[in-house]
This record gives structure tokens, C-alpha cells and sequence, in this order.
């Protein structure tokens, strides 16, 4: 019974957990959505300065490579001075190969300048229109906290309009006495609904364990049977060996007798004839 009863108040109070949790996330729903409209906004900046990382590298990487191209155009003069024509024809080719990967790398990188300059220019779009609405969040707050103000104050205005300090006195006293009446109203009505469920929970339980111990019953008396028939059986088959070899040795003792029987009957013949025998010589 305990156990029924602390399942119960448990009960009541992950049912209120969930309604307090649920008020609450409607109460900070534009805040939750503020905060992460803040995230998202440090994620694109984030971004826009990967952007910015990646500018500077293409301008790097276009910078050693036209340093690289003059640096081989000059050896292609002191290789033609001298006379080398093989070196100057390898410098040559890797001036014109250069020179081309040269020209790309410039065109990435003046395509990585230009899509960050359109990504700050929105960022900072952006951030305008961050600042106008959390201005607008904040007035929506200011408006709202003073329209609960008011009300509170004309309330309590209200309440102290009764004349006479015994009367304020008494008319507090009638409405505190009305809200702990319709709290004990909402908590009677939610424990008889959470006392028929438990009800019903046990109920379903113990017929179900009903059907199981029956279950269980009917299978040890089926096994029961089994056993005793098992044994019968056993003991006929013990019974039926036991009769079979009272018989066999009935049997052979039978046998045994009928030889010494014919042997005691054939010995006073054969004494016979051989007197007999004798008699004649």
C-alpha cells in the first residue's frame, strides 16, 4: 500500500514538472528564439572570416608564385649569355607554365575578394537588422511588463478601495479562503484521476498475473502426469523383465531336470543290456 501511494505522489510530480515546463518554454520562447538567432549570426561571422583566411592564402600563394616566374625569367637571360641553351629552353617552359598558373591563381583570388567583400556587406546588413529587433524584443518587454504592472496595481488599488481596514481585512481573507478552495478542488479532482489509473493499472496487473499463475498451474500439473505416466510405464517394463526372466530360468531349470531325468532313466538300460550281453556269452 505505501508502495501505491509513493508511486502516486511521484506521479503528481512529474504531472507538474511537465506543466511547469511547458509554461516556461512558453514564456521564453522569443528569448529561446533571440539566443539562437545570436548563435546562427557568430556562426556566419565565423564563416565570413574563414573567407577572409582563405583571400589572404590565395594572395600568398600568388605572391611566391610571381616572385618564383621572375626569378626563372632572369635565369633564362644568364642562361642565353652563357650559351646554355638546354637550360634556358627548361627555364623558358617552366616561365610559360608558371606564367599560366600564375594568371589562375590570380583569378581565384580576385574572385575570393570579391565574394568577401559581398559577404561583409551582408554581415553588416545582418547585424542591422540584429539591433532592430532586439530593439523591438526590448519595447515588446517594456510594454509588456507594464501592462502586468498596471494590472497588478489596479488590483491591489482595488483591493484597498474597501473603506475600512477591517473590511480589506476580511475581503483578503474571503479570497484567500476561494483560491485554497479551488486548489483543493484541482488537487482532489487530479489525485481521484490518478488514483482510478493506478487502480485500473493494478487491476490489469493482477489479472494478468491470475492468467500467468494458472498458466503455470495447468503446465506443473501436466508435468506432474507426465512423470506418474512416465513411472507406470517403467514399472511395467520392470515388471514385464522380471516376469520374462523368472521364465527363462524356469525355463533352463526345466531343461536341466529332463537331462538328469534322461540321463538316470538311460543308465539302468544300458546296465541292462550289458548284463544281458553277458548272460549270452
Amino acid at each position: 500500500m505505501a508502495n501505491f501511494f509513493d508511486k502516486m505522489k511521484e506521479w503528481n510530480k512529474e504531472v507538474t514538472k511537465k506543466i511547469d515546463e511547458r509554461a516556461e518554454k512558453r514564456r521564453s520562447s522569443v528569448t529561446y528564439y533571440m539566443d539562437k538567432t545570436k548563435a546562427e549570426m557568430k556562426d556566419a561571422e565565423r564563416m565570413v572570416e574563414k573567407q577572409r583566411e582563405l583571400k589572404s592564402l590565395f594572395y600568398k600563394e600568388y605572391k611566391e608564385m610571381e616572385a618564383y616566374v621572375e626569378k626563372r625569367r632572369r635565369q633564362v637571360e644568364i642562361a642565353e649569355e652563357a650559351g646554355e641553351t638546354k637550360l634556358a629552353e627548361f627555364a623558358k617552359a617552366e616561365v610559360a607554365q608558371y606564367e599560366e598558373q600564375l594568371q589562375t591563381t590570380k583569378g581565384h583570388y580576385e574572385q575570393a575578394s570579391k565574394q568577401l567583400e559581398d559577404l561583409e556587406l551582408r554581415m553588416h546588413e545582418m547585424r542591422l537588422k540584429w539591433k532592430n529587433l532586439k530593439t523591438q524584443h526590448l519595447a515588446e518587454m517594456a510594454e509588456k511588463n507594464a501592462a502586468e504592472t498596471s494590472e497588478k496595481m489596479d488590483k491591489v488599488i482595488h483591493d484597498m478601495s474597501w473603506g475600512s481596514v477591517s473590511d480589506y481585512h476580511e475581503a483578503q481573507k474571503q479570497r484567500d479562503l476561494a483560491e485554497e478552495a479551488n486548489k483543493k478542488a484541482d488537487m482532489a479532482k487530479e489525485l481521484s484521476q490518478s488514483f482510478d489509473e493506478l487502480m485500473d493499472e493494478l487491476e490489469k496487473k493482477t489479472a494478468k498475473s491470475k492468467e500467468v499463475i494458472k498458466d503455470k498451474a495447468q503446465d506443473f500439473t501436466s508435468m506432474v502426469d507426465d512423470i506418474i505416466e512416465r513411472e507406470k510405464q517403467n514399472f511395467k517394463k520392470k515388471d514385464q523383465a522380471s516376469m520374462e526372466e523368472l521364465l527363462n530360468d524356469l525355463e533352463k531349470e526345466s531343461k536341466k531336470k529332463e537331462k538328469k531325468e534322461d540321463k538316470e532313466t538311460l543308465i539302468p538300460e544300458l546296465e541292462k543290456k550289458d548284463e544281458e550281453k553277458k548272460e549270452n556269452e
